[in-house]
C-alpha cells in the first residue's frame, strides 16, 4: 500500500534532517509545538496515529480509502517513507508515557507520487488530530512539508485528490502558494456529500524555482 505503484525508491536526501528537525511552530491560539520525524519503534505512539488515521477514514470525507487499515497497512502507508508528527510541549521523550490526545496535534507523511523517472515528484498527506482542529495546524505543518521536501531530495510535490468540498485544505495550499493544475470530475463518494460524486482539484509545487 504503499503506492499505487509499488514500493518506489525515494530520492537521495540532500540535507540531513537532524540540521533541521525539529521544527518549532506556534498555533493561532499561541500553543507552541515541535514538529520531528515518527520513531516507527515508539508502539505507543504509533498504535494512537494508527488510530487517528483510521478515524479520519471512517469520517470518509478526505482519504479515498473506504476501508480502514490493519497495523501493517498503515505502516505501509503512511510510514512506509518519511513521516512526521507535530506535538504540544516539546519533543516526544521515548521513555515518557504521554496523554497522547493531549500531546499529538498532526502528522504527515513525504513519500513519491510517482515511480523511476518522475520519483522525483512527491506527495503528502495530512491529519490534524480532532483535539487541535481550528487552530491553524494545517497551515504550520504545510509550512513545515515546505522546508522537509527540497531537504530529502524532491523537485516538485503534487497532491492528487483535494476533494472541493474540503475549503480548508484548498485555502491552505493556495495560501502557501501551490498551483491549482487540474481538476478530476466526479472523484469522490464521500460521506459529506452523500447526493453526488465530489470532485477534486490537483496542487503542485515546483521547489526548484
Amino acid at each position: 500500500m504503499s503506492s499505487a505503484y509499488g514500493k518506489i525508491p525515494k530520492p537521495k536526501t540532500v540535507t540531513d534532517l537532524g540540521t533541521i528537525l525539529p521544527i518549532p511552530k506556534t498555533l493561532r491560539d499561541g500553543t507552541e509545538c515541535v514538529i520531528q520525524q515518527v520513531d516507527p519503534n515508539n508502539k505507543s505512539l504509533v498504535d494512537y496515529l494508527h488510530a487517528g488515521f483510521n478515524a479520519e477514514l471512517e469520517a470518509g470525507s478526505t482519504y479515498p480509502q473506504e476501508n480502514l487499515l490493519d497495523e501493517q497497512q498503515f505502516k505501509d502507508y503512511f510510514l512506509g517513507y518519511d513521516a512526521f508528527v507535530m506535538t504540544k510541549d516539546g519533543v516526544i521523550d521515548s521513555q515518557t508515557a504521554y496523554n497522547w490526545d493531549d500531546k499529538v496535534v498532526g502528522m504527515f507523511y513525504i513519500k513519491p507520487n510517482y515511480p523511476g523517472r518522475s520519483s522525483h515528484i512527491c506527495n503528502g498527506g495530512f491529519v490534524v488530530m480532532d483535539n487541535f482542529r481550528g487552530k491553524g495546524a494545517g497551515v504550520v505543518m504545510g509550512e513545515a512539508f515546505k522546508i522537509l521536501v527540497p531537504a530529502l531530495g524532491y523537485k516538485a510535490s503534487v497532491f492528487n485528490l483535494v476533494f472541493e468540498n474540503n475549503v480548508a485544505s484548498i485555502a491552505i495550499w493556495r495560501k502557501l502558494g501551490f498551483q491549482e493544475i487540474g481538476r478530476v470530475p466526479k472523484a469522490g463518494r464521500l460521506k459529506n456529500s452523500p447526493d453526488k460524486l465530489v470532485d477534486a482539484l490537483i496542487f503542485y509545487y515546483d521547489f526548484t524555482q
